[in-house]
């Protein structure tokens, strides 16, 4: 949801499907083809990958802006999996806030059925 926000505040249209694969491009950030495949890359522990998609970022977006971006999807990355590996289902209000998001990117389903408070 802040990333939504946040794309807003910054005057893009985000499209968060980019996110799950169900649309191609950008997704209405500044260089969203390009981060997706560096999120990708750290999610799957791909570290050749992350290197050489790094290397090519510094004349992209320059180093602070992909530090950054690494170090969000590596943290996300590893809270999700805390919280998945330990049994942490979404609280009632996060779960009501993010339903027409997670309906929209179609995330739902990459988590684990144990995930969602009704289960």
């Amino acid at each position: 949801m802040a990333l939504r926000e946040s794309a807003k505040h910054a005057g893009q249209d985000a499209d968060l499907r980019l996110v799950t694969g169900l649309v191609d491009g950008d997704g209405g950030v500044e260089h969203g083809d390009f981060l997706v495949r560096m999120a990708e890359a750290v999610a799957r522990w791909q570290w050749n990958d992350v290197a050489r998609l790094r290397e090519e970022s510094v004349a992209l977006m320059g180093e602070q802006p992909i530090s950054d971006a690494i170090l969000v999807a590596s943290g996300f990355n590893g809270i999700t999996r805390v919280a998945d590996a330990t049994g942490i289902r979404l609280d009632k209000i996060t779960e009501s806030t993010t339903a027409d998001l997670r309906s929209l990117t179609k995330i739902d389903d990459f988590a684990p059925a144990e995930k969602w408070s009704g289960s």
